[in-house]
């Protein structure tokens, strides 16, 4: 999934940028949305208000300082967090006033992956998948792998929103086994049980 199209995903999740702007006389404020993300993901930051002059937002939690467009009374912009979970202060300055607000990169959780069939004949045919925006967090780190598989799990179809899949035959031995998947930004692995009927 190209950076361009993570953005864009990111932009359409925030609603298409901000709620009306207030007025100068309403004073600004500093906003992360959403105030919780996952480790490395994308989010929406601005000022609520009127800004004739400001800075980059800055946050430990930021990858970057995020660099704010659009006119005075709408500014937004779009970042990644970091991959260290925790809650972080963000920071700005608008006409020399600091703003500051916090948001939360949430704890690391396990891959959201599939496998189908979970029952498969020796020497079937077993398929799996996730995508990359809420299942497999920066993507697949190899394919999946297992000792009920004849082969690993390659991954070589692309879909919509980050989908990927691909498909394996099972092993002739019969048995209930472990796959395993690694993802590229979170270092729990994601496990799923299939069987190898008898035959």
């Amino acid at each position: 999934m190209t950076k361009i199209a993570a953005t864009l995903l990111a932009v359409i999740a925030l609603g298409l940028g901000l709620a009306p702007a207030a007025t100068a006389q309403e004073g600004a404020s500093l906003e992360v949305y959403p105030t919780e993300v996952r480790p490395g993901a994308i989010f929406g930051t601005g000022i609520r208000g009127v800004c004739e002059t400001y800075s980059d937002v800055t946050s430990d939690g930021f990858a970057a300082p995020v660099q704010l467009v659009g006119d005075p009374d709408e500014l937004w912009a779009t970042g990644d967090a970091v991959r260290t979970p925790g809650t972080y202060t963000v920071t700005a300055t608008c006409d020399s006033e600091v703003l500051t607000t916090t948001f939360t990169v949430l704890p690391h959780q396990p891959p959201s992956w599939w496998l189908s069939p979970i029952d498969v004949q020796p020497g079937g045919e077993i398929w799996g998948g996730s995508d990359i925006i809420s299942g497999c967090p920066g993507g697949p780190v190899g394919p999946v792998t297992s000792p009920g598989f004849a082969a690993p799990l390659q991954f070589t179809t692309g879909g919509n929103f980050g989908r990927f899949s691909g498909k394996t035959t099972a092993g002739a031995t019969p048995g209930t086994y472990t796959a395993t998947l690694q993802c590229a930004g979170t270092p729990i692995i994601g496990t799923l049980h299939f069987t190898v009927a008898a035959g």
